[in-house]
């Protein structure tokens, strides 16, 4: 099921995150498109800034505009 809740609230890569797609560098930012379950993973599809749209973890963002991200 996807969840839009997050949408457009901007986030910050805590650590290096590397796809086949390129690499996010550890604090770069980007914003929230949506939440997914997918076979029992909670992922975030964040829109980087540097162009790459990935699938990524809760724990390898943080959100940067005051309000804690879901567990």
């Amino acid at each position: 099921m996807i969840d839009s809740s997050l949408e457009g609230r901007k986030c910050r890569a805590v650590r290096d995150i590397r796809s086949y797609q390129g690499t996010v560098s550890a604090s770069m930012e980007g914003t929230i498109q949506y939440e997914i379950e997918n076979v029992g993973r909670h992922l975030i599809y964040v829109r980087w800034d540097n162009g790459l749209r990935l699938n990524v973890f809760p724990n390898e963002i943080e959100i940067i505009d005051g309000d804690l991200l879901r567990q």
